[in-house]
């Protein structure tokens, strides 16, 4: 199979980038174009998911089934986002969507806002994956950039503002465990930033996030149970599948 990526005159980066996102035959040949060891890794999450939302959870409620579509959605979102394919874009609209719900469900108000952002940089994703790759010619995979300190210097600054203002509205929503749960948005906002030009510096972040978020679904679970246990099985293999995307990204030559 040739080469999916188009480059043709007159047509605009973005609208190339979602006929790549979301169109039928680049999703699936970038889902039958992976190696074995993805293969494994994404028939392992599958079958721990189910296996704990069916046998453990036992949440059969909508709440269950958001739970369950975000988790599957995620896991394909990780496999691709791991192998730098433009179509985990696809899959990250669906779990965010679907998490944006469970968020506001469970009060975690920092939570909600993480993933509304994260909603708006995949199109922002969409884009900036789809011109790094046009530049790459016949490759289909996003080539890792290292990060440098002056960008280091601006994160942590950035960092620091996003978290006080996410705070202070999360304890006018009356959220739950703020302060913590506070940490995920301007992380997350630091993390999407780096994921969507390129930056494999990004893996540090997400493995703090992933870190979090399984803290507070613990908490969650002790309280709901249910599609909680769900949500919290999703946050483990996350937080494992960081390591597995760290290797990966730092493997690579990076410009």
């Amino acid at each position: 199979m040739g080469n999916p990526i188009n480059n043709e005159k007159g047509t605009s980066v973005f609208a190339a980038g979602l006929r790549a996102t979301f169109g039928p035959k680049r999703v699936w040949h970038e889902l039958t174009t992976l190696n074995w060891r993805d293969y494994t890794i994404l028939a392992a999450m599958f079958v721990i998911e189910i296996g704990i939302w069916a046998f453990v959870g036992k949440d059969f409620s909508v709440w269950g089934f958001i739970t369950l579509v975000n988790a599957l959605a995620t896991y394909l979102n990780l496999i691709l986002v791991n192998r730098g394919r433009i179509t985990n874009y696809l899959w990250g609209v669906i779990n965010t969507a679907a998490w944006i719900i469970l968020s506001f469900h469970s009060m975690y108000v920092g939570d909600a806002l993480s993933q509304a952002y994260y909603m708006i940089m995949q199109f922002v994703g969409i884009y900036l994956w789809q011109k790094n790759l046009s530049t790459r010619g016949d490759s289909e995979e996003v080539t890792p950039l290292k990060i440098t300190w002056r960008m280091v210097a601006i994160a942590a600054v950035l960092f620091v503002v996003v978290y006080m203002a996410t705070v202070g509205i999360s304890q006018f929503f009356h959220g739950q465990q703020i302060h913590i749960d506070g940490l995920l948005l301007p992380l997350g906002i630091v993390g999407m930033l780096l994921m969507t030009y390129g930056y494999r510096s990004q893996w540090a972040i997400w493995t703090i996030i992933d870190a979090i978020n399984v803290y507070l679904w613990i908490l969650k679970v002790h309280v709901d149970g249910g599609y909680a246990v769900s949500m919290l099985t999703l946050q483990i293999v996350m937080l494992l599948n960081c390591f597995y995307g760290t290797y990966l990204w730092f493997k690579k030559t990076a410009d």
